[in-house]
């Protein structure tokens, strides 16, 4: 069976469950974005993965990601290594 490693993270209560993402998906239109969010949103649910979906990925010098707007601040501030160490759950489908 397919599957994706992902960090459940709380941060000031709002529950998030961080994909890291290859590079080429900031190539994908908005479009196809949005779909594979959509589709790792209702896996991760399927999952019993309590939060939304957040995607980041290697930007070469920096972490890149797709998230919500308030959470822009939070994802700032942490690297793809923060990320990588709280891998702490699966998507699996």
């Amino acid at each position: 069976m397919p599957s994706i490693k992902v960090a459940q993270w709380n941060e000031q209560g709002q529950d998030m469950v961080i994909v890291i993402m290859d590079p080429a998906f900031a190539r994908a239109s908005p479009t196809q974005q949005e779909a594979t969010i959509g589709q790792l949103q209702a896996r991760a649910s399927a999952c019993c993965l309590k939060g939304t979906v957040a995607m980041v990925w290697d930007a070469g010098e920096k972490m890149d990601y797709l998230v919500p707007q308030p959470w822009h601040d939070f994802f700032t501030r942490i690297t793809l290594a923060d990320v990588r160490g709280r891998l702490n759950a699966e998507i699996v489908w």
